[in-house]
């Protein structure tokens, strides 16, 4: 498997403030893509994100899960929320082509019917095989950052998919 799967990454408490604050207190901006070059394209599709990189002790505390939950020593470089609603597909991309880099992908809203929302990984040294995960509030893929992958929208018309996203490196 590509992706290290763990679940129940954060206290429900924890989970629940976490989601109402992105939700509710992170301004959201329009207009996040996969691919930085892919920004200023109009017939990519484009999805709400909201940056946490500065919210210092924030983005801290969730490290500290992750590392706990991983038991490795990392370094943050960025943490983002996605929140895609139906129709806002993502492509696949990778977010390092360094070996020492790892992402991190968390499932913060309300699990969603098999197939929807899925998050797909290319498999290493595979060209076309690919592993799928559905979405699973609370849950976290590990993988490496140079590893293809891509995340689905949901298919229902509703609530988004909000998943947070950790760009790191091996301490």
């Amino acid at each position: 498997m590509s992706a290290e799967v763990y679940k129940d990454i954060f206290p429900e408490s924890y989970l629940r403030q976490l989601y109402g604050h992105i939700m509710t207190e992170c301004p959201h901006y329009f207009g996040h893509t996969s691919k930085q070059s892919e920004k200023n394209d109009k017939s990519i599709n484009k999805w709400y994100f909201c940056n946490l990189t500065d919210d210092i002790f924030l983005s801290r505390s969730i490290l500290s899960f992750v590392a706990d939950k991983v038991n490795s020593n990392l370094m943050l470089g960025k943490i983002y929320a996605n929140i895609q609603f139906a129709g806002q597909e993502g492509s696949f991309h990778y977010d390092s082509d360094r070996n020492d880099t790892k992402t991190a992908i968390i499932m913060l809203s309300e699990t969603l019917k098999e197939g929807s929302g899925i998050f797909q990984i290319k498999k290493e040294g595979y060209e076309n095989k690919i592993e799928t995960h559905n979405f699973e509030r609370n849950k976290m893929l590990f993988f490496k950052s140079k590893l293809l992958h891509k995340g689905f929208a949901p298919l229902e018309v509703g609530p988004p998919r909000v998943t947070l996203a950790l760009k790191m490196r091996h301490i």
